[in-house]
């Protein structure tokens, strides 16, 4: 069975481990995720997947204002296709709209066809291109969820 918990300080060994091995091009480091969870909880909002005491997935997000960023949903390859990146991605929005965000935005690696399908099922649409984002010649599509008012 998979719950899910606030991310904290203890997971992030965990945490980065599955980071470098999903992304070994352009893994976060570990002051970048504890610099992210120094903004817990006033703007930022980060969460494990556990099954038992083995974290299989994680989401970070945070709020400006009205507008959330996504920062980063990662749930463990052999995971996949059982409902936790959708469930980690319904707790971090709700969390910003709960906060009062009315538009949601992500990057995502073009060419990411396991991600892409989740988002735009959640409402996402692409809006724009980011060039060389996650490094030379590695692109980055900008997506966009209006959750309330703006149009």
């Amino acid at each position: 069975m998979i719950t899910y918990r606030d991310m904290v300080i203890f997971d992030l060994g965990a945490v980065q481990a599955m980071e470098r091995a999903v992304y070994p091009d352009d893994a976060w480091s570990l002051a970048q995720f504890k610099e992210e969870l120094a903004g817990t909880p006033r703007s930022r909002f980060y969460i494990v997947a556990c099954e038992e005491q083995e974290i299989v997935g994680y989401a970070g997000i945070a709020i400006t204002q009205d507008v959330a960023d996504i920062h980063t949903l990662t749930v463990e390859p052999k995971y996949r296709r059982r409902g936790i990146g959708n469930e980690l991605l319904r707790k971090i929005e709700d969390w910003a709209i709960d906060r009062g965000a009315l538009s949601l935005m992500l990057e995502m690696r073009v060419g990411n066809s396991q991600a892409q399908p989740l988002y735009e099922a959640s409402g996402y649409q692409a809006i724009s291109e980011r060039k060389h984002y996650y490094g030379t010649g590695v692109h980055a599509i900008i997506m966009k969820k209006v959750v309330s008012g703006e149009k």
